[in-house]
């Protein structure tokens, strides 16, 4: 609580920036500035810009019962579904621990198949571009979540890290065909001349840069650590 209104003190400080009609800086610092700052956590964070988004509403005279409706009403389409992805989630884990299945394939892939834990980490990288061609992040993130981060943890990798892989790795496989969504709305975004043909054979050099980025992430893990021992502490 000690936090919640000391970022709400705070929230005062960006006050100029929109009082001069920079409104987008003075939310982006109110969203996020406190918590690169450590001053709040990331669910007080989301609050103090909700608050100060709405109290922008108020000043501009925009925010109206429709607004507040509409605002509320995708508010909650949007908690809720991740409430159910979340619990998919859970239930999905807990069937796998019961089943011993984390521990069965860690014993699989490192004593039977003799594999390294690279060479684990490689293949788990391959098994989400292939389920990116034709699935969202959520839908792999609640399949391969429960099984993944437990044999990630326990071949004694970091987490955190291996989240910044899965993330990468995931923009990439919406680049890549038949089914990367970025592909499809490129070609609803583009003149009718270019088709997706074309759009396949542009994608690439980007393919080929995010593979480079993986590599490079994977290879230098301080890279995507930075972040978080700044602001976390080691």
């Amino acid at each position: 609580m000690r936090l919640t209104w000391r970022g709400l003190w705070l929230l005062l400080l960006p006050a100029p920036l929109m009082a001069g009609g920079a409104w987008i800086p003075g939310l982006q610092w109110a969203a996020a500035g406190l918590f690169v700052m450590g001053v709040t956590s990331l669910v007080e964070s989301s609050a103090l810009g909700a608050a100060a988004a709405t109290i922008a509403a108020i000043v501009k005279r925009r925010l109206t019962a429709h607004v507040m409706e509409e605002t509320l009403r995708k508010s909650l389409g949007v908690s809720c579904m991740f409430m159910w992805v979340i619990l998919a989630a859970m239930c999905f884990s807990a069937v796998f621990d019961g089943l011993g299945a984390v521990n069965a394939i860690e014993s699989l892939l490192i004593e039977r198949w003799d594999l390294s834990p690279w060479t684990v980490i490689i293949m788990m990288q391959v098994s989400y571009l292939f389920m990116g061609t034709f699935l969202d992040d959520t839908a792999m993130l609640v399949i391969v979540a429960p099984l993944y981060v437990p044999l990630v943890i326990g071949l004694g990798f970091n987490p955190v890290w291996y989240g910044v892989l899965y993330t990468i790795t995931c923009q990439v496989a919406y680049m890549t065909p038949p089914f990367g969504y970025n592909l499809f709305l490129m070609r609803a975004m583009a003149p009718p001349e270019i088709s997706l043909a074309d759009i396949y054979r542009s994608i690439i050099p980007f393919v080929l840069v995010m593979i480079v980025a993986l590599v490079l992430v994977m290879v230098f893990p301080q890279i995507a650590m930075w972040l978080p021992n700044k602001v976390y502490g080691n």
